[in-house]
């Protein structure tokens, strides 16, 4: 089966970002993380969707999303659905069905080759995620295009 990596032309240049934040400064004391903003910053925001990117075909969690943030779980959840319009895990559906869009019309996989590299692992998630995200199903979406 095909990976991600060697399907994704235009995310080459995603960068790798860690999950983990530490917040010991470089006096090897330990700093409170900065929890008065209740807004997720540009560049926090940046980090949390291209690490999106860079792990599309791995199981993410909330909790994975949130350690990129100095927010609190529901704090970061609220702030990135103020961002994007919608939950983190929401988004990352999206993006995972916005790739298998692009692969549908772009590739010959079949549909459990682009379930396993966009991240939703059986053919039968890809397809729920389709009808419920954009309402059609994966396989009239292949015969439109074609």
């Amino acid at each position: 089966m095909p990976h991600f990596a060697a399907v994704s032309k235009d995310m080459q240049n995603v960068p790798v970002i860690s999950p983990t934040v530490s917040h010991i400064s470089a006096a090897g004391g330990r700093q409170a993380p900065d929890r008065k903003s209740h807004l997720l910053t540009a560049k926090s925001y940046q980090n949390v969707v291209a690490w999106m990117h860079a792990r599309i075909d791995e199981r993410i969690t909330e909790d994975a999303l949130c350690a990129l943030s100095p927010l609190g779980k529901e704090t970061f959840r609220r702030a990135f659905t103020a961002r994007a319009g919608m939950s983190p895990m929401r988004y990352l559906t999206w993006l995972r069905v916005d790739m298998a869009v692009r692969l549908l019309i772009d590739t010959r996989f079949d549909l459990s080759e682009i379930a396993f590299v966009t991240g939703f692992k059986q053919e039968k998630r890809l397809v729920a995620a389709f009808v419920s995200t954009l309402g059609v199903r994966p396989q009239a979406l292949r015969v439109t295009v074609a």
